[in-house]
């Protein structure tokens, strides 16, 4: 018998193993933070702060214990012109542009205004799509 065969096929049998062990819990991680990343729409607050023909104030607040940058909200008349980092449950006000008031204010009425807005949290980004 060739130990050496043996020894060989023990470690990599032993290397299979914890290489699927390790996939599995990565898969894991990733469908625990998903699964965490749904609910966030109901955390994050969205207010309106002010506005007016030009622009809209909303107030951002994080609950959570990481950042979030929102890299850009827009719609059919409105847009967010740079990206907003928010602390670690702090908030922050971002300022939408807003290109036609009239039609904006329609659009809500109706609602048929939709806007999408993109975030990022730790390495993951989210697009969620709104109808005002």
């Amino acid at each position: 018998m060739n130990w050496g065969k043996v020894v060989g096929i023990l470690f990599a049998l032993l290397y299979i193993f914890l290489s699927f062990n390790a996939l599995q819990t990565d898969f894991y991680s990733g469908f625990q933070q998903i699964k965490s990343f749904i609910g966030l729409q109901d955390n994050l607050r969205f207010s309106v702060v002010s506005s007016n023909s030009s622009t809209i104030i909303l107030k951002v607040e994080n609950p959570l214990n990481v950042s979030i940058i929102v890299y850009n909200i827009t719609g059919d008349y409105v847009y967010l012109e740079k990206s907003y980092v928010i602390p670690p449950q702090g908030s922050e006000n971002l300022v939408l542009k807003v290109t036609n008031y009239n039609a904006l204010i329609n659009k809500i009425n109706k609602n048929e205004e939709t806007i999408t807005i993109s975030l990022r949290i730790l390495n993951t980004t989210i697009n969620e799509v709104e109808t005002l």
